[in-house]
Order: structure tokens, then sequence, then C-alpha cells
């Protein structure tokens, strides 16, 4: 039973009764140890055992030291006791709402001091030009505290501006971030801000976990949908000696073919002069010879060759026809073709693509959403990487194959730093894992998560009026536009010369076939007009 609120008084739990009873025994114990300490005593020095009921009270005074609870402190400067936090029970910060406005809901922090916890984060809430910390013990392994004066960053402003809107001010305490080789994980550093702290004024993502175990999350003030982030590859370089024949499937080409044959076969009896005995066909020598007409209609349009009977000049009209569809779809498909290799990458922009590729992503050692994605793609193998590895990385080329991946999945504020610490400018953020956000937390403890409703209601003021886009804005970082493509469409479409050479390399390859097959033909006809010449001669010799 937690305490209810009441215009007048506070109803107390009897767990609060029996500590405040506990506080008080403890309180008179010890005043009653120091009358029995200090209480004189008669003939005390006259008594001869004395020195053993000294000793008797020496030893029931320290166990007695030993039994007062020690305040944990990190670094000898900042308390992490409970005793730091708000008693928002006794402020009743929801009380009359309904009747009240919203510049006076956002005021009702007016006046109080909040204790705000985060973890080191460039770029989000972090000391400008200032080295990360180095942990050197577990938690409480405090950095600095009360310097909110030195800290900038996104959520950082953030707060400051719910601050400044809501004239409460903030006590910020600084840690390390979390040390996996100390079995530390996000979930239990979440639950230490919030046991200890007011709240965390940082980006949280918001789990069913989480929630479990009485954390509280607010407004969703950063998106930290999961990203899937690769290396940019550039477009196909090599060439393809069949990109000529790449528009059309093959049974297209044999249906064209076909009617190539049709269309050869039809005219060669269409326009041979049957009543002309004189003139025998061959049937074989017209219809190549047909064929070769009908290929040159197709390419080059009409000869002085063309049909000279009406039946004729119909066939040659259909085939007209087809030839203006099909020389359409050639030239749009090629084009196509083109288009897309100049366009497209081996660049993995889908889930589904990532799984083609292998299924092997880096993901931040102890992402609280790992479960979720994991669930979503069983095929995934995901690699653990401490987050600050991944954040100080420049080289991201060398990392994914220092641990056999191919691509990353972070949030999306991760996401976005790793592709503008890249030296080359090569990451890309390109789809979607898991969508989510993330927002301020605190507990459910003491009504502490009463805070979230002042902070969703700060949060939405400053995002209707374009406050938060104005701080979202000036920490955008503009030294690689690899995230949003700024191509024209000029570049964006343009053909490299040896990506097409295939064609002319097909074609150059078919002159030289056959400049060599008529070289061949002509020396074989020499030889055997040498060879008859001789024979000739030595047939004369012989008469």
């Amino acid at each position: 039973m937690r305490c209810v609120r009441t215009k007048k008084k506070m109803m107390h739990s009897p767990r609060d009764d029996a500590r405040k009873d506990a506080e008080h025994r403890g309180t008179e114990g010890e005043k009653r140890m120091a009358r029995w300490w200090w209480s004189p005593r008669k003939n005390s020095l006259e008594k001869k055992g004395s020195s053993w009921r000294f000793f008797a009270r020496a030893v029931l005074l320290l166990m007695f030291q030993a039994r007062t609870p020690l305040e944990v402190r990190g670094e000898g400067t900042t308390s992490t006791s409970t005793d730091a936090r708000l008693d928002v029970c006794a402020l009743n910060l929801l009380d009359n709402v309904n009747g009240t406005s919203n510049a006076l809901f956002n005021s009702r922090l007016e006046g109080l001091t909040l204790s705000v916890a985060a973890i080191w984060d460039p770029g989000y809430v972090s000391i400008e030009g200032e080295a990360a910390p180095t942990r050197t013990r577990d938690y409480p392994d405090v950095y600095c505290t009360d310097c909110g004066s030195r800290l900038s960053g996104y959520n950082f402003d953030v707060f400051e501006k719910m601050a400044s809107i809501g004239n409460f001010k903030t006590n910020w305490t600084i840690f390390g971030d979390v040390d996996s080789t100390r079995g530390e994980t996000y979930e239990q550093m979440a639950l230490n801000f919030t046991r200890d702290f007011d709240v965390s004024g940082q980006w949280w993502s918001d789990t069913a976990r989480r929630r479990s175990i009485g954390i509280s999350c607010g407004y969703y003030h950063t998106d930290v949908t999961r990203m899937l982030t690769v290396l940019e590859t550039t477009g196909k370089t090599n060439f393809s000696l069949l990109m000529l024949f790449s528009p059309f499937q093959s049974y297209i080409w044999l249906v064209l073919f076909a009617s190539f044959l049709l269309v050869s076969t039809a005219l060669v009896f269409i326009e041979h002069k049957s009543h002309d005995a004189s003139k025998r066909m061959n049937l074989k020598d017209e219809l190549c010879r047909s064929m070769w007409n009908t290929w040159c209609r197709f390419t080059c349009g009409g000869d002085t060759r063309d049909p000279g009977t009406h039946i004729g000049q119909l066939v040659q009209g259909s085939y007209g026809f087809l030839r203006l569809i099909v020389v359409a779809l050639y030239g749009a498909s090629l084009t196509s073709i083109l288009i897309e290799d100049a366009n497209t990458s081996g660049t993995i922009k889908t889930m589904s693509e990532l799984r083609a590729a292998g299924g092997r992503a880096i993901m931040f050692t102890g992402d609280p959403l790992k479960s979720r994605i994991l669930a979503q793609n069983p095929w995934l193998i995901a690699e653990d990487v401490p987050r600050g590895e991944i954040l100080q990385t420049t080289d991201f080329r060398a990392l994914l194959d220092k641990y056999n991946s191919v691509a990353f999945i972070l949030s999306a504020p991760d996401a976005l730093t790793v592709a503008q610490n890249s030296d080359l400018c090569d990451v890309v953020v390109t789809g979607v894992a898991i969508p989510t956000g993330g927002g301020f937390i605190t507990s459910y403890d003491n009504y502490l998560s009463d805070l979230n409703s002042i902070f969703d209601s700060l949060l939405m003021t400053m995002e209707s009026d374009g406050t938060l886009d104005y701080i979202t804005a000036s920490y955008a970082n503009k030294k690689c536009t690899s995230v949003i493509k700024m191509e024209s469409p000029k570049s964006k479409y343009q053909v490299s010369l040896f990506r097409i050479s295939g064609i002319f390399i097909l074609g150059s390859g078919a002159l030289i076939g056959v400049s060599v097959l008529s070289g061949l033909n002509y020396a074989a006809g020499h030889l055997r007009s040498t060879y008859r010449s001789k024979e000739d001669e030595q047939t004369e010799e012989r008469r």
C-alpha cells in the first residue's frame, strides 16, 4: 500500500510506521547508551573490577555504531542514497489537474531542484572537449556532480529547456558508460538511476522488461528506432558481354526469331513469280535472302526491295508494327537496366537483403531490444560489441571485418553518429529493424513517475512551438551526406563506359570474327585456285 493523497494530510502505510518506530527506537537506544556511558559511577575508581566494565562498554558501543547504515557515495563526492530524491508523494503534483491550465500545470515543479543522472554520451550528454571517463570501479563510479554548467548535448539541452519553462532547477550527476567487463547492463544502470535519482536526463529505450521492474519511460522525445546501418558499395564496375541481350528473356528472343522466320518465309512464297517458269526457286537461297532483307527492314526500315504485291505489303505492314513495339520495348528495357546498374549497388537496404548476405550484424552489448529483434528475425546472427567501441570507430570496414559482419543494427542516434564519424563517409542508414522511441525515465516508487506527466506536457509544448525541432537542428552534423544522398539526377543516372563496354566488345568481336572468316575464306579460295592452276599446268604438260 502506497501513500494516498489527501488535501490536508498524508496517510502512510504500516511499513512506513514500522520504519519510523524503528528509527525512534534507534534514537532512544542511542540516548540510553550515551547516558549509560557518561553517567557517573559512585566509587568507580575504588573498585578493582572496573577495567572489565570499560572493555565491555567499548565493545557494545562499537557494535551499536556498526548497526548504523553508512551512506553510499561515489568518488567521495556524490550521495546516491534515496534521500536525494524528491518526496513526490507529498507534492501532490497531479491533484486537481482537470481544472488546471497548461501554464499552471507546467509550473508545478517551480522552485524545486531535481537530481538528474546520466551516462556520458557524446552528442547527447557530455562535456565538450573532454575525453570519455574511464571506469575504475563498480557503480556508483561518479565522474562529476553538480556539473550542469559544463555539460552540453542534445538531451542535456532538451532537459534544461524543460527546466527553464517549468522554473525548476537541476543537479546533474554524470557516470561513465556501462562496463560490460564488470557484468553491467544498461538495464541495471537504468534501475540504479531511477532508484537513486529523480530522473535520468537522457534517452532510454522503452521496453516491457523495464516497465515490469518499475522503470517509467516518458514521452518519446528521441527516435531510437533500431536502424540497419551498412557500408555503401559502389555500382557494378565489370562489363557484361551479354548486356546486349539483357532486355529480353530468352524465350522472347526465340519468339522474335520465329517471327523473323515466319515473315521471311511468307515473303518468299508471296513474292515469288510462279508463272515465270524460267525462274526456278532455290528455297534455301531465297529464304536466306529474304531473312536478310527482313532483318534490314527491322533495323533500317524499308528499301527498294519492298514487297511488290498487295499481300506482301500487308505482311510487311504488320511486320513494321511488330518492329515498332519490339524496338520501343527493347530501348526502354535496356535503358532501365543501365539506370539500375548506375543507381543500384550491392548496398544492403532491408532485413531480407541482410539475411541473403549472411545475416551477421553488429549490435551494441546490452541492447534491450535484442531479444525482440531476434524474435522477429530468428536467422539473425548478432555480434555483441561495446557501444563505446562502435561510436569511437572511424574505420567501419575494419570493424565489420574484425567481427565478420556485414551490417550494424543501431539506434537512430547511434546510427547517425556512426555515419558522421566515418572517415570515408561510406556509411549509410538504409532500413528499419524495429521502430521504437526513447524518453526520460523515472521510478514508479513513491509517485516519482508523476514527474513524467509534467515532463511530457513540457516536451509536447516544446514540440508544438518548434523549440524541440530547433534544438534538433542545432545538432545536425553536415560532415557526411551519406545518410541522405544529395545527388543530382544527372549524376545519379550516369553510366560508366566500362560498364556498357560489353556491348561494343561484342559488336567489335563479331566484326573481327567476320573479317577473320572472310580472310580465311579468301585464303582458302586462293589456295584452291592455285592448286587448280597447278593441276591444269600438269595436265597441259602431259598432253
